[in-house]
């Protein structure tokens, strides 16, 4: 049980983090959605507790440390979001040059509706039904 949840998991989270071929679904969308904003909020977090350090020399280290891991953290987040929804669209059957419609006013929304319709059930032309 614990072997199949880890798979899960690591199928949704790690694997295919630069891949731009092939479908994902809602869930891994969402997934990696979250984890974007997880990693802002605690970019947020951390620049507040670095803003707090004063004198101590090795806080402040620490606090730099820390803030480089975090914007690092947010740097990787931002990127695979790209990717996956480009292969969220695939599953929509779209090519993933409809992301460029976030670019004029209002088209975020029109993205977000798009990203949480489901995904066509048999083979596209972007291949197969995401497994997991």
């Amino acid at each position: 049980m614990s072997f199949v949840v880890n798979n899960k998991i690591y199928n949704l989270l790690i694997k295919g983090w630069f891949k731009t071929k092939g479908r994902s679904s809602r869930q891994e969308y969402i997934l990696r959605f979250v984890m974007m904003w997880f990693s802002l909020f605690l970019c947020n977090i951390t620049s507040k507790f670095f803003h707090a350090i004063n004198e101590n020399t090795v806080m402040l280290l620490f606090s730099v440390f820390l803030l480089f891991i975090c914007v690092v953290l947010l740097v990787l987040s931002v990127i695979q979001v790209f990717f996956v929804t480009h292969r969220r669209l695939h599953d929509l059957n779209a090519s993933g040059w409809w992301q460029l419609i976030t670019l004029i006013p209002m088209g975020q929304l029109l993205m977000i509706g798009l990203i949480f319709f489901k995904g066509t059930p048999t083979i596209n032309k972007y291949g197969e039904p995401p497994s997991y």
